[in-house]
């Protein structure tokens, strides 16, 4: 017996669980909080609309490309087969319920037969259970070795001496600025003695300050040691520098980070910071940043992102958010896990959107190697071409 629509439609939502369960039993990790995320997700698309339905669940569930082709494949197997699922069986339910009715258009005969027939055949979708023993997912950071850690180190240095913006100890020659006395009576012994020329000195950029949002959503949970390795090695050469970290929810862990050393931190943060298995808002948690903290940005501030680009939100607030942190900042920087693969190109979600307004686009393997910063090719429209 069929259903009415809208007990249908709350059916359905409370079902998608099943089709998590069925991913973790083929041996992908879908945490509760993805789930929440593809639940959300169905409240805003047309629930009859198969494409949609596969759209959704790519887009809340996949974390990379190779999880995106295994998500899609199993959508195919769950979707389209009697039970796929282990445990006990699933029902089939109609789903042309659901979709409103179509009207003929003005041209086109209001009565035929193969038409109307293939319009009201049923769309049978079979419909997994909510599981509540779905396993937790956390923030599992492991020490790099010594000799990555030393090697990510000297990279950070490098890095700030690229971007330094604020004085140092050093003091070099310049046209203005307070007067060089040792410099001045230097040079007035070629004139015998006399004040013929001011010598002038001002203090020598060699220091930086980072503003760095760190990106632990589940999509970096494969990268996650790598990168903090290089957030705590930043950290490490610029006092003044603050981090953020940022998956549905923005939090500072700047005293988290600096408190103990870096295997100690390690283990601590990866206890405090947001359990990764939700999704990424990159815009949201740059407006959320830049209402709580954009004061602290200035034009010898430089902001770091260090994320793959994955997001569930828009990526037009990203953009727009990017833009009006860029008139408060004097560089911004993206560092994402992929840059130095073969054939990247930074087309995905919220770095495609980011673009123009990217000055640096890194990969760690910068600051891993001996070799100066080689930053991606940016195209001449963006902000840092």
């Amino acid at each position: 017996m069929l259903e009415g629509p809208q007990a249908l439609a709350a059916r359905l939502r409370s079902r998608l669980g099943g089709f998590c369960r069925f991913l973790r039993h083929r041996g992908f990790p879908v945490g509760i909080g993805l789930e929440l995320d593809l639940g959300q997700a169905a409240d805003v698309i047309r629930l009859w609309d198969r494409e949609e339905l596969r759209r959704a669940s790519g887009a809340t569930l996949a974390r990379s490309p190779e999880d995106l082709r295994f998500v899609n494949d199993a959508f195919d197997l769950y979707w389209t087969t009697a039970d796929p699922s282990p445990g006990p069986p699933s029902p089939t339910f109609d789903l042309t319920a659901l979709a409103p009715p179509k009207r003929p258009g003005p041209t086109s005969p209001r009565t035929r037969r193969s038409g109307s027939e293939a319009e009201r055949s049923p769309v049978a979708i079979p419909l997994g259970t909510y599981s509540a023993a779905a396993p937790s997912s956390g923030h599992s950071l492991r020490p790099v070795s010594p000799k990555d850690l030393r090697a990510v180190r000297h990279g950070a240095r490098r890095f700030r001496r690229r971007l330094a913006t604020l004085p140092g100890r050093r003091r070099a020659h310049s046209h203005g600025g307070s007067i060089d006395l040792r410099d001045t009576v230097r040079q007035s012994l070629r004139h015998g003695g006399e004040w013929v020329e001011l010598r002038r000195e001002r203090p020598q950029a060699s220091r930086a300050e980072f503003v760095l949002l760190w990106d632990v959503s589940g999509s970096m949970r494969e990268h996650e040691s790598r990168f903090f390795a290089l957030v705590h090695s930043l950290l490490s050469v610029s006092r003044r520098s603050r981090v953020f970290a940022f998956s549905t929810r923005l939090e500072e862990i700047t005293a988290m980070v600096r408190r103990s050393g870096y295997r100690r931190a390690t283990e601590t943060v990866g206890h405090r910071i947001d359990r990764a298995d939700g999704g990424t808002r990159i815009g949201h948690a740059l407006a959320e940043f830049a209402e709580k903290y954009g004061a602290m940005l200035g034009p010898t501030s430089t902001l770091v992102l260090l994320s793959d680009g994955w997001d569930l939100g828009e990526s037009g607030l990203v953009q727009e958010e990017l833009a009006h942190l860029a008139h408060r900042t004097g560089c911004i920087v993206w560092i994402t896990p992929y840059t130095r693969r073969p054939g990247f190109e930074p087309s995905v979600g919220a770095l495609r959107a980011a673009r123009r307004q990217i000055d640096l686009l890194l990969g760690p393997e910068d600051f891993e190697s001996r070799w100066p910063l080689r930053p991606f090719p940016l195209s001449p429209t963006t902000r840092g071409g």
